[in-house]
């Protein structure tokens, strides 16, 4: 990966309009992001995913560095897909730089900490302070809040997506700092709704029916508090659906933001 020093590392694919793909800086978008960057490539676009790295982890630092980013991208507005923490983080540099975005697209996103998102948060603070014999906690804990409860039941659905996991769930080089970013974001991210208000960027918020991690409760509320916002649901899907159900996530944002493009043509 490249890097904008003092603000973030970053890859580049494609040619085209730009979309800046945002995630939470756990979840290398290496790892979660290809089948996403591919669709977006295919339809025309240039594809950059964004892994924060400034020195400040709260959210109006992130938003702050990510506006420097599109920034150094060129002087044409960018499209925001931003996926969990990435949503929220996207959310935020729509308010703040409303003149750098185009449109943003939410993947299960979230504007405010329930009680039970609390209690999760709790949790996985506890398996950060344990050691490897606990790995088995957490790659149970990550299943159950990545897919549905149904598909968890299905030997053939899980035996391929063991191994991944399991890489996925163990702390890996660099996890301590990566953590303490995604929590620090997560800790100031109490209240957002209000805020949201205020966007007037073109939006798309999707939500996963069965999301166990940042719940589609709270997607809906961010569809409500954004105005003029589109709101897609997929019922049956987890929160890994961008991992595990690619096209059928990618469908909704290439449609959005096709019209997005058209409209600004006219």
């Amino acid at each position: 990966m490249r890097e904008l020093a003092g603000v973030g590392r970053f890859e580049r694919f494609g040619h085209g309009r730009r979309v800046v793909i945002l995630s939470n800086p756990q979840a290398d978008p290496r790892w979660w992001a290809p089948p996403i960057v591919s669709a977006l490539t295919s339809a025309g676009y240039e594809a950059v995913t964004f892994v924060h790295a400034g020195p400040g982890y709260a959210p109006a630092d992130v938003a702050r560095d990510v506006g420097t980013f599109i920034e150094h991208l060129g002087p044409e507005p960018v499209h925001l897909l931003g996926w969990s923490q990435g949503a929220a983080i996207a959310q935020e540099v729509a308010a703040l730089r409303p003149d750098l975005v185009a449109a943003a697209a939410l993947i299960a996103s979230y504007g405010r900490q329930n009680t039970f998102d609390s209690l999760l948060q709790q949790a996985w603070e506890c398996l950060d302070l344990a050691g490897p014999e606990l790995d088995p906690v957490r790659l149970v804990l990550l299943f159950l809040t990545s897919h549905p409860a149904e598909a968890l039941g299905d030997d053939a659905f899980v035996d391929p997506l063991v191994a991944g996991m399991q890489q996925w769930s163990t702390k890996p080089d660099g996890f301590a700092e990566s953590r303490e970013r995604s929590r620090e974001f997560i800790r100031q991210y109490q209240e957002r709704l209000d805020v949201l208000g205020n966007i007037r960027v073109p939006c798309l918020v999707m939500g996963f029916g069965q999301d166990a991690d940042t719940f589609v409760i709270r997607a809906r509320e961010v569809a409500a508090a954004i105005p003029g916002s589109q709101y897609v649901e997929l019922a049956n899907a987890g929160h890994l659906a961008p991992v595990t159900e690619p096209q059928r996530v990618a469908g909704p944002i290439l449609e959005f933001f096709a019209e997005i493009d058209i409209a600004s043509r006219e």
